[in-house]
């Protein structure tokens, strides 16, 4: 079924926003989508978008993919929030074997021996929230060992700054305390058991006609697709905490369902992904008092933010720089997925700045879902 809040997002295709768009919602167990417009470029006979159609999702990597498995390596009792870098450097940096945790322990100034695990989910960390890493780093090691030495910007838990570096710390972290690389622990952890097959890192080619394009790649001297946006997530071979996932608003839908049931999901809704204790800290602002509302990894909703003003306070949200974005409503029992390509021929559009509240607000009126908390 159909909403007529999506004629929105067919106008903002329309208006040449961004050349794809797929949307999906669904409340109290009723699917509405995914409806699909435009085409995957603004090239003449590029493919129709299609439900199926792949994004690059930027940063919903952040949440679907990072924050997910740290919370189950606390619930494991491998690490707790309030584990810092520090205690990893000195628990474990000369014990390990390990690239990351040799570097915390050789490399980590004492400025940062504070950052807690918490911090870095929050995006408190006190981290700049952008290096060009890329530029200069010849590998991975190096682009982490970059973070590592940069100045903090703030004192840690001052204040809130978005920050992919911190993130990135949290895949090299999932990847030395798994022994696994970050895209492996993903799919056997997540991916895979929520059956979400067309979400991955690095999509083969053989699905490119699928695969909604980006921008311009002034390196390559090509738009981009299949190949991630962030700079830096290229530099990590595509495979970073802070972005590199692509999906499909089908599949995104499976991780929301899991998150609205608790926890649970799969093909037969009984695989444990996320524990209630893990949902319950979904729910706490770690961010009281600052400048931002933040729980763990998750935005929450604000006046004026991307989800609109009629979510729960306790909603979980997040965008991607791509043009992407995805809000949970547990109290409502609501999702809204939004996927484009707004980036696509360039990032300087900003329209869909405007069409994310405005979309999910006429949702919200159209479903008529409550109660209204912001």
């Amino acid at each position: 079924m159909k909403l007529e809040s999506f004629r929105l997002v067919e106008e903002f295709v329309a208006e040449r926003n961004a050349s794809a768009a797929v949307a999906l919602v669904e409340y109290q167990g009723r699917q509405y989508g995914p409806a699909a417009f435009g085409t995957t470029a603004f090239f003449p006979g590029a493919p129709v978008v299609t439900e199926d159609t792949i994004f690059d999702i930027a940063s919903l990597t952040k949440v679907v993919g990072t924050t997910t498995l740290v919370l189950g390596l606390v619930d494991e009792g491998i690490i707790g929030l309030d584990t810092t870098l520090g205690d990893l450097a000195h628990k474990y940096g000369d014990v390990l074997q390990d690239d990351f945790l040799r570097l915390l322990r050789r490399d980590l100034p004492q400025e940062k021996e504070k950052i807690s695990i918490a911090q870095l989910l929050s995006h408190t960390s006190g981290l700049p929230a952008w290096l060009p890493l890329y530029l200069d780093a010849k590998s991975p090691d190096e682009m982490v060992q970059q973070i590592l030495g940069c100045d903090l910007e703030y004192a840690p838990g001052s204040q809130v700054v978005y920050s992919c570096l911190g993130f990135i710390v949290l895949g090299a972290l999932i990847e030395s305390l798994t022994g696994s690389p970050l895209d492996q622990v993903l799919q056997k952890r997540v991916l895979g058991p929520l059956a979400m097959n067309d979400t991955f890192y690095n999509p083969p080619e053989a699905l490119y006609p699928r695969v909604a394009y980006t921008e311009w790649c002034l390196r390559s001297k090509q738009f981009l697709r299949g190949t991630v946006h962030d700079e830096n997530a290229q530099g990590l071979r595509g495979i970073s905490g802070n972005a590199g996932l692509f999906s499909t608003a089908a599949d995104l839908a499976k991780f929301a369902r899991m998150i609205l049931k608790g926890g649970r999901g799969g093909p037969e809704g009984d695989r444990v992904i996320m524990s209630e204790s893990s949902l319950g800290l979904l729910k706490t602002c770690f961010t009281e008092g600052l400048n931002d509302r933040r729980t763990l990894g998750w935005m929450l909703p604000t006046p004026g933010s991307s989800g609109g003003n009629l979510l729960s306070a306790t909603a979980l949200g997040h965008t991607g720089f791509t043009g992407t974005s995805l809000w949970i409503d547990r109290e409502q029992d609501l999702f809204v997925i939004l996927l484009t390509n707004r980036v696509h021929p360039t990032r300087n559009n900003e329209a869909l700045f405007k069409l994310r509240p405005a979309f999910h607000n006429s949702v919200v009126k159209e479903l008529g879902p409550g109660p209204h908390a912001i």
